[in-house]
C-alpha cells in the first residue's frame, strides 16, 4: 500500500483540500461565534497552512477512525460518563452503596491507540479505574467486584473496535 500524498492525483488532492478547508472554515466560524471577521488573511492563512497540514498528517483515502463509528460511540460515551459520574457520587454520598474492592486483568487489543482510547474510558465507567498496562493486559481497579465490569469492558471495546478502521497497523 502506498502512503503519503506523492502517489495521489491533483484533482483528488484539490478536492481533499477544498473539503478539509471548508470543514476548517466552518469549524472556525462556530468557535469564533459568527461572522465577527477581523484580521480575515491571517485567518485564511492558518486555515491553509492548517489544511495543508491534515493533509500531510492524514493523506485522502488513509483515515483511522470511521465517521459512523464515531458518531456512534459518541451517545454511549456519553451515557457512560454520567453514570460513572453517578456512580461516585453515589459512594460519596450514600454510606450504603457496598464497595467489595478489587483488581481484574482484561486483555487489550495489540493496536496501541485501541488500548490508549480503551484505558481513558475504562476510568468512565462505575466504579472502575485503571490501574496499569502491560504488553498484553490492563489491570483495573474495581470497586465492588460484584459489579458487571468485564461485561462492560467487553461492550466497550467492541464500541472501541467499531471506530476504528482495520488493517491499519
Amino acid at each position: 500500500m502506498k502512503t503519503g500524498i506523492k502517489h495521489l492525483k491533483r484533482s483528488i488532492l484539490l478536492k481533499t483540500f477544498l473539503l478539509r478547508f471548508a470543514i476548517f472554515a466552518a469549524g472556525w466560524l462556530v468557535l469564533a461565534g459568527g461572522y465577527q471577521i477581523t484580521d480575515i488573511w491571517f485567518v485564511i492563512l492558518f486555515l491553509v497552512a492548517t489544511t495543508v497540514i491534515s493533509i500531510y498528517t492524514v493523506p485522502p483515502g488513509q483515515w483511522v477512525l470511521r465517521p459512523w463509528g464515531v458518531v456512534r460511540f459518541v451517545p454511549y460515551f456519553l451515557i457512560t460518563a454520567l453514570r460513572g459520574g453517578w456512580d461516585v457520587a453515589r459512594r460519596v454520598f450514600f454510606r450504603t452503596v457496598p464497595i467489595d474492592p478489587a483488581f481484574i486483568t482484561i486483555e487489550h487489543d495489540p493496536d496501541p491507540r485501541k488500548t490508549l482510547v480503551l484505558v481513558w474510558i475504562i476510568s468512565l465507567l462505575p466504579g472502575t479505574a485503571s490501574a496499569g498496562i502491560t504488553d498484553e493486559t490492563i489491570v483495573v481497579h474495581v470497586l465492588d467486584k460484584k459489579l458487571p465490569v468485564v461485561e462492560e469492558i467487553k461492550e466497550l471495546q467492541n464500541r472501541i473496535n467499531g471506530m476504528f478502521v482495520e488493517d491499519n497497523l
